[in-house]
């Protein structure tokens, strides 16, 4: 099977700064690649060989990175990973602080052979944003939108760059290994304690 046959998706990423005082500011406004990892995952599943559990193939988690500008002119439907995927130096804290509410899980990640990618450092294992069923709403009959939400508490003092939108667990592991199914960088934007970052994701099917 082609990827054509399976892939036929779009999609469109703004980035917003929300002020305490209620003001807000774009950010980035622009489209996504749409990764081969999405023809991957949707492949499995009109073939009946991955995960016997639908909701394996939910686009649930997100990761958001620090070194995107390497590839702002390169990148392209083969990308399978960020290129600095926050978490990976200094674990869970740069996410969140105490105070932060943002719900981070760790697990594995798709690499294009389908095993699961190493880091660095050897490890098998990597952070993950978590997509609330709140953050998913359906525009239409073949778009739906995904809100990631950075509070004032999370990912300070970094500059970010890069975003990614995983699909859940497509092989039905049992440690879950997700794969990448849309990326984008862009231009740089220092997070600070001033505002709280809003991701509107919404993807065309």
């Amino acid at each position: 099977m082609k990827q054509n046959d399976v892939l036929n998706v779009s999609g469109h990423l703004e980035i917003w700064k929300i002020y305490d005082d209620g003001s807000e500011e774009k950010a980035f406004d622009d489209h996504n690649v749409i990764t081969s990892g999405m023809g991957v995952g949707l492949g499995l599943l009109y073939a009946g060989s991955g995960s016997a559990d639908i909701t394996n193939f939910q686009i649930r988690y997100f990761q958001v990175g620090t070194r995107g500008d390497t590839v702002i002119d390169t990148y392209d439907v083969c990308q399978v990973s960020l290129v600095s995927a926050l978490g990976q130096e200094h674990g869970v804290d740069d996410y969140k602080n105490s105070e932060s509410p943002l719900a981070v899980v760790y697990h594995q990640l798709m690499d294009w052979d389908g095993a699961a990618k190493v880091d660095s450092e050897g490890s098998t294992g990597w952070y993950f944003g978590l997509l609330p069923d709140s953050t998913i709403k359906r525009v239409d009959l073949n778009s739906i939108t995904y809100i990631i939400y950075l509070d004032r508490n999370s990912c300070n003092n970094l500059t970010l760059n890069e975003v990614g939108l995983f699909m859940q667990n497509p092989l039905g592991l049992g440690t879950p290994r997700s794969v990448l199914c849309a990326y984008r960088p862009y231009t740089d934007i220092v997070k600070t304690s001033d505002f709280s970052l809003v991701f509107k994701w919404t993807l065309n099917f």
